[in-house]
């Protein structure tokens, strides 16, 4: 991600913060115009911060402990005096859309999950992909453009995907799909690519052939070292990595090694991959050798797309 994109998405946390800071001081208006005593309770408890203050300061071994106590006695007042006024005991507190890392976008200097959710819907908004996700959805899919003949093993496997979605979290599972040309595979990595955004997941998209352009721009060339670790961030650690139209790029030593590694890591830290590509597995073995291939079998559930090409349906009579 550029530096410029990601300072607008780091200026939008402080907008944030200051929009929850102004809905925290209206609140606060708001429960000293109805119950006027509230104020002077917090007055009081400045007060006296100060005032003990400079008897700690002085050398009164006591004073902490008993300021302590008058806070304590003020804030249990303060609490009373909200439900008596109606306001829920929680009414004044800080007020976070995220409170994991109270919009700060980090946690113990780590990338919170919604700062890394903003980075990736931003890289989906470069990429086009927002307005795909608005047309190919489960809500716009419409089964009756496969032909009768392969519909029904289409039902199952939308099933699949959308139990997919469902578990999503709670358990750990691939897809792959195989299929001719325009036999519907990237519609359906699509559904599920929104249905799992809409849930709040880190949902990561490429066509291979953008997948191993970046990886090898970020391998052959110098690249700040936070870019880079934050491109292999998204690879490894998203919830959903989808790589889509396997197959199409170009095929060397560096793609085969990266693809192997890339399923390896997703496997040994349990993150959820969808594949999908136009080549048969006798294919992907002869392209990608053995040990991918067994990394697919093994760890992946294989669901194959037949029939006729959708895109020259939706395209209707004449399409060339």
């Amino acid at each position: 991600m550029r530096d410029a994109d990601f300072r607008s998405i780091m200026d939008e946390y402080e907008e944030i913060r200051s929009k929850n800071a102004s809905v925290r001081e209206s609140r606060e208006a708001e429960v000293c115009s109805r119950v006027p005593e509230y104020k002077s309770l917090t007055d009081r408890a400045a007060s006296i911060s100060t005032e003990y203050g400079k008897k700690a300061i002085l050398g009164d071994a006591s004073a902490l402990d008993e300021l302590k106590n008058e806070l304590k006695l003020i804030s249990d007042k303060k609490r009373e005096l909200l439900l008596s006024g109606g306001f829920s005991e929680d009414y004044l507190e800080p007020v976070y859309t995220c409170r994991d890392c109270r919009d700060t976008g980090y946690i113990d200097g780590k990338k919170c999950h919604c700062l890394k959710q903003r980075i990736i819907n931003a890289l989906y908004l470069q990429s086009h992909l927002t307005d795909i996700l608005k047309r190919e959805n489960f809500k716009n899919s419409d089964l009756s453009l496969f032909s009768p003949e392969v519909r029904m093993d289409m039902e199952k496997v939308y099933a699949a995907a959308e139990d997919f979605v469902k578990d999503f979290g709670t358990s750990f599972r691939n897809l792959m799909f195989l299929g001719n040309v325009g036999s519907g595979k990237t519609y359906l990595t699509n559904c599920i690519a929104d249905a799992l955004l809409d849930k709040g997941f880190a949902v990561v998209y490429f066509s291979t052939c953008r997948l191993f352009s970046l990886l090898s721009d970020m391998v052959f060339r110098q690249r700040d070292p936070e870019e880079r670790d934050s491109f292999f961030s998204n690879i490894y650690d998203s919830d959903l990595l989808i790589i889509d139209d396997l197959g199409t790029e170009t095929v060397n030593s560096f793609v085969v090694n990266q693809l192997f590694n890339i399923l390896n890591e997703r496997n040994i830290r349990r993150k959820s991959t969808v594949i999908s590509s136009n080549l048969s597995l006798k294919d992907i073995k002869d392209v990608y050798s053995e040990r991918s291939l067994s990394r697919l079998i093994g760890n992946y559930e294989l669901y194959y797309f037949r029939g006729d090409d959708l895109r020259m349906k939706l395209a209707g009579p004449g399409a060339v």
